[in-house]
């Protein structure tokens, strides 16, 4: 055996056990939390693939192989679904989420049933990774598209890493399954793989362990913790009671405001102001302290007969909000219900 082969196998075994720490840490938090369930499973799902993703230690697994091939054909979907979770502090589980796995467990049939290198094999092999490049890619759209708006810093960091490595990684693994398909894998590929893996791993067990506590809401998420102004700093109460006042004069109101600008007319530095918002106050995500603001005075001027005669868009652009859209989802999502029956039910009590 040569001396890349034995590094291979030392990196795939250091994956794999790194991989099965993150369960265990994963495993902290799967009782409250859905986020760290998933988690748990793409977790499981990466030890399984870093050892069956090479020849070497497939073959000498023999039987063994099996169960943890299982877990490693849906890996790319397991990867997903984390990372959703893990980025939307609003996500639940929808059953329409098994679309992916269920076309991944179809492409894997027609991979594993037929001859090596057939038609219905490299078939087969394109849709896998058709669906895998899609997801993969989704979820760096998702965690690039909500960075502005993060206030846990650890998970903010690690948007940026998973949009620029991991992301990337799994649509170049993909390609690279699509270039050689129906033929075989140059050993170096296998090498080049396996530590590739293995340096991710570590990175990604690193972050794990010093994420916070509370990186994961529990599945009731979207309800936001109240605020704890004790555990602010002395020489953080003044912003406390400067961003009060900023909102009490209707600063929320401004469209397109964003914790940068904020910060500007607070007159401090962003990452002060995002620590504040988010351990002082309780908020994930910026949207969801502004959202609290903008749908009280919502709900105010809804149940107010002065503006009965008020277009709902024009109460939802002059709260900040860009459009109806998002004014309607994020009042529904507060409220259970719509703008226009929340007002119909607040007259009527008149």
């Amino acid at each position: 055996m040569t001396t890349a082969a034995i590094l291979e196998i030392l990196a795939r075994g250091g994956t794999a056990g790194l991989a099965l720490m993150m369960a265990l840490i994963f495993l902290r938090d799967a009782g409250h939390a859905v986020g760290a369930r998933l988690g748990l499973l793409f977790a499981l799902g990466v030890a399984g693939y870093a050892l069956v993703s090479s020849n070497l230690i497939s073959e000498a697994l023999g039987p063994a192989a099996l169960p943890l091939n299982l877990l490693a054909i849906p890996t790319g979907v397991l990867f997903w679904w984390f990372a959703t979770a893990l980025f939307d502090d609003r996500f639940v589980w929808r059953s329409w989420r098994l679309i992916p796995l269920g076309l991944i467990i179809l492409a894997a049939t027609g991979h594993f049933l037929p001859a090596e290198g057939s038609r219905l094999s490299v078939i087969s092999i394109l849709m896998w990774q058709a669906v895998n490049i899609l997801l993969m890619a989704h979820a760096a759209v998702l965690a690039i598209r909500d960075w502005p708006d993060d206030l846990i810093e650890p998970r903010r960091r690690f948007r940026i890493a998973l949009a620029g490595l991991v992301a990337i990684l799994g649509i170049t693994i993909s390609v690279m399954e699509v270039r050689f398909a129906g033929t075989v894998f140059p050993d170096w590929v296998f090498q080049a793989h396996g530590m590739t893996l293995f340096g991710l791993a570590v990175l990604f067990t690193g972050w794990l362990i010093a994420a916070p506590t509370d990186l994961f809401p529990p599945d009731s998420s979207g309800r936001q913790p109240g605020p704890d102004l004790a555990r602010l700093a002395p020489e953080d109460r003044p912003l406390a009671a400067r961003l009060e006042q900023a909102m009490a004069d209707g600063l929320y109101r401004e469209p397109g405001l964003t914790v940068g600008v904020l910060a500007g007319h607070l007159d401090t530095r962003e990452h002060r102001l995002r620590r504040l918002i988010n351990q002082g106050l309780g908020f994930r995500n910026f949207s969801a302290f502004l959202n609290k603001h903008r749908l009280a005075e919502a709900k105010r001027l809804l149940a107010s007969p002065e503006r009965a005669h008020d277009q709902v868009l024009t109460l939802a652009l002059d709260l900040g909000y860009g459009s109806i859209a998002p004014f309607n989802r994020a009042f529904r999502a507060e409220t259970g219900t719509t703008p226009t029956l929340f007002r119909r039910a607040a007259l009527a009590r008149v």
